[in-house]
């Protein structure tokens, strides 16, 4: 197995770098009615809440949202389904000796992830964007992440091993749900056809962020590919007609 299989083998979803981030999670959603690993139409489910409006199925989701897009899609055939995806905005890290798990270091990671970070993700998962019954909640959190120096890691960290990724604190939540949530993101002023440098610019992000978010808008149904912008792949509203982008911008507005 190579550095690089190895790495994503260990961080897959459910081994033991993650399963703290996701128990605590868990914990903090929970409330005293509420019901953990819930089997479900064949299904187990993370956490099922009991709130006044009825019940809520949370699936928490550290990473690779395409692998629960299909489980997502058949419960919110008949149930109300949240999927909590954390993003690490503030990263401390500890390294521990191998031999006696003292601390040996600690630093701030330079990496900071933000609501954006969400559509690295979602451009595998595009279904789950603007689905019926479908919430993503984008939790922006405080992580410490545990690493020990035994060469067994990846290459990338000099061999570091993850040991453990803990959740510090939370930051800052926002909630996706229903086709007007989503288009709001893009700024109302902001005149169609879109481009990722467009779209970049009036969001302040990357270009290649924002061409994951117009890739998976399109594969979500909400936006169409028209062509081309000088080297740029430009987008539309789905409504073609005159005053389609007025039409859009009037729909935001609206929502906001």
């Amino acid at each position: 197995m190579t550095d690089d299989a190895a790495e994503e083998a260990f961080e897959g979803i459910g081994v033991y770098a993650e399963s703290a981030l996701h128990a605590s999670l868990k914990r903090h959603y929970a409330g005293p009615e509420d019901c953990f690993e819930v089997p479900l139409e064949g299904r187990i489910v993370d956490l099922i809440r009991r709130l006044p409006k009825g019940d809520e199925v949370v699936e928490i989701q550290t990473r690779r949202l395409d692998k629960i897009a299909s489980k997502v899609l058949a419960l919110a055939k008949g149930h109300r389904v949240r999927v909590v995806h954390p993003v690490c905005a503030r990263t401390v890290i500890s390294r521990v000796s191998p031999e006696t798990g003292e601390l040996l270091s600690e630093r701030k990671s330079p990496k900071r992830g933000d609501f954006y970070s969400v559509f690295d993700e979602l451009v595998r998962a595009p279904s789950l964007i603007g689905a019926r019954n479908v919430t993503i909640e984008v939790l922006l959190v405080g992580c410490r992440e545990i690493r020990c120096r035994d060469g067994t890691g990846s290459w990338r960290r000099r061999g570091d091993r993850i040991i453990e990724r803990a959740l510090e604190e939370v930051l800052e939540s926002r909630c996706m749900k229903g086709r007007s949530d989503w288009l709001a993101l893009i700024p109302r002023g902001l005149e169609a056809p879109w481009t990722s440098a467009s779209l970049g610019k009036a969001l302040g992000i990357d270009a290649d962020r924002a061409r994951k978010i117009l890739y998976s808008y399109a594969r979500a149904g909400l936006i169409r590919e028209t062509g081309k912008s000088g080297r740029h792949k430009a987008y539309e509203g789905k409504d073609t007609g005159p005053g389609a982008a007025k039409r859009i911008s009037e729909g935001k507005a609206k929502h906001e």
